[in-house]
């Protein structure tokens, strides 16, 4: 069982072993072990992003609807998606923390995303696509 996890875990973090085109966050290895740990990944069309407070380092509200589940059962397509992403003025001091913050202009601008949620539905990885 542990083999099996050890090589699972190793496949799933090959496949994310580059940034797909047009994403924006930074991806480290921490990081690549968080995706790898999701038991939901959804990917869905933003509808709209709401800052919740000012400040270099915040956080924004994610609205959306679901395009298709890459992983679990939590959403199915055209189910509403509602996340809490950090998000962050471009050029603020990053952070180690996980989730990483997203350029919140970027993420204002964004088409599409990609969200890694826990077991808890809390959001361990964000990606944005599609930005204008």
């Amino acid at each position: 069982m542990r083999r099996s996890l050890a090589l699972l875990c190793a496949l799933t973090l090959s496949a994310f072993a580059a940034p797909p085109a047009g994403a924006t966050a930074n991806i480290d290895m921490d990081d690549n072990l968080a995706r790898a740990a999701a038991t939901d990944v959804v990917v869905f069309n933003v509808l709209k992003v709401r800052p919740m407070n000012r400040g270099e380092v915040a956080t924004c509200q994610v609205f959306g609807r679901a395009i298709r589940a890459e992983r679990g059962a939590r959403f199915k397509p055209r189910q509403s998606v509602r996340l809490t992403v950090p998000c962050a003025d471009q050029g603020a001091e990053a952070s180690d923390a996980t989730p990483k913050w997203i350029d919140r202009q970027a993420l204002l601008r964004s088409a599409h995303g990609r969200a890694f949620l826990g077991s808890d539905g809390v959001l361990i990885a964000y990606e944005l696509y599609d930005l204008n």
